[in-house]
């Protein structure tokens, strides 16, 4: 008797833990699409070039953004029904294979040009080319939803940027999802 009320505990904490979970990441999302106030911003990126914690990149469309992130996953649909994509001991597959896939930079490709097959192409491209410091600590958000840090961006990256300004008007980087 005591054995299965010691199980039914065990069970009930387990539920308890993940609801809290399941509650604790939707808040999270919400907050996420929640107005943001009225010194932030998002900007939307492709990185050029990234050397320890200074970063350079080219500000896009948004719609841009969402159709590269929309492309990247149909491509990598296509490519799962075609072959397995070598998987090292933390679970990734290779980075080149989808860099090269999804149009973007390679980390060799001079980094104040971006690829003509870019989607959209050059056009869609707002021109303004920002080189800024990532402040120590900031998370990065990748493809698959964890956690991570600034050490894992490189060239040819997509990404979204939550930027707001201090009171000295200077831009900071608060947040980044990586959106291939």
């Amino acid at each position: 008797m005591k054995k299965k009320v010691t199980v039914i505990v065990v069970i009930l904490i387990v539920i308890i833990l993940i609801g809290a979970g399941v509650m604790w990441r939707m808040r999270r999302t919400e907050a996420e699409g929640s107005s943001l106030g009225d010194n932030q911003k998002y900007v939307y990126a492709y990185v050029s070039s990234i050397d320890g914690n200074e970063i350079t990149y080219m500000e896009v469309d948004e719609s841009v953004a969402k159709a590269a992130e929309e492309n990247a996953d149909s491509d990598s649909m296509e490519q799962a029904g075609n072959r397995q994509a070598p998987a090292d001991m933390s679970g990734t597959s290779t980075e080149q294979d989808s860099s090269d896939q999804a149009g973007q930079v390679p980390p060799d490709m001079d980094s104040t040009k971006m690829p003509s097959d870019a989607p959209g192409g050059m056009s869609d491209m707002t021109g303004e080319t920002v080189t800024t410091l990532i402040p120590v600590g900031v998370t990065v958000h990748t493809a698959s939803d964890t956690e991570t840090t600034f050490s894992r961006l490189a060239a040819g990256d997509l990404l979204k940027i939550l930027v707001e300004t201090d009171i000295s008007g200077n831009d900071v980087i608060e947040e980044i999802w990586m959106l291939q």
